[in-house]
């Protein structure tokens, strides 16, 4: 038997009652209604686990970091000393990169579970990534469900940002790095107006906790969400 205890001790973060629902009926080993490899599909849906207690963690660290912070106001700009906004900068970066993860890990269990596939230089071959969701081709009914459910979240205007910063951070300099070249005080981390542009200012003075909890919630909404179509395709009585 496979166990992952953390699961059932996260306080932390967005509940997901189906999420951890279906973690306990794949750890007891309950008949499923379709042919899977139990094994297989629960160590993945551990890991996706695993990745929403780490985030859940950051988010707490970098609420610490802001409220120890000792920053002063001139006007509506704010500023910091260098330690503390690197500090910020790594706990945010680390968490933006995260919880992007969870959505790319949980993609490949709906993809195992569903048996779904995407067209990649002319053969089909399963899913990598979130991404892949929006156009997979599957066998199942609820294939259609999933699709439609990744389409809405990558529609939502949070997403789109919260993508481009996750790409930011991927293929550019971590938000505000280059000012470490300059002086001993800085000016805090507020998120750039435009992620795809690495020159791009924070006039708009997007605060960086706020953003990261709006995007927590929908992350963790679409798993959940997900979860209860899933175990109502494995498991008799699923929502009852």
């Amino acid at each position: 038997m496979i166990d992952f205890p953390i699961l059932y001790e996260r306080s932390k973060g967005p509940r997901t009652p189906n999420f951890r629902k279906m973690s306990v009926m794949l750890r007891e080993g309950k008949q499923v209604k379709i042919s899977i490899d139990g094994r297989s599909v629960m160590i993945k849906h551990g890991a996706v686990g695993i990745k929403m207690c780490f985030v859940c963690d950051t988010m707490e660290k970098l609420e610490q970091l802001n409220d120890e912070v000792e920053a002063w106001r001139e006007g509506r700009i704010v500023y910091t000393k260098k330690k503390e906004f690197y500090d910020f900068i790594f706990h945010l970066d680390t968490y933006i990169f995260g919880l992007y993860s969870v959505l790319d890990y949980f993609a490949l269990e709906i993809g195992e579970i569903l048996r779904l596939e995407k067209e990649k230089r002319g053969k089909f071959v399963g899913i990598e990534y979130f991404t892949d969701l929006k156009s997979a081709r599957g066998f199942d009914q609820n294939t259609l469900v999933i699709k439609q459910k990744a389409a809405d979240l990558s529609g939502q205007f949070w997403y789109e940002y919260f993508h481009d910063m996750r790409n930011r951070i991927v293929h550019m300099l971590p938000i505000g790095l280059r000012a470490l070249m300059y002086g001993n005080t800085i000016e805090f981390p507020f998120l750039p107006d435009e992620p795809k542009n690495p020159d791009s200012l924070s006039e708009k003075k997007l605060d960086p906790l706020t953003e990261c909890k709006k995007w927590l919630e929908g992350v963790f909404c679409f798993v959940d969400g997900i979860c209860l179509v899933l175990g109502k395709q494995l498991f008799d009585n699923f929502e009852t």
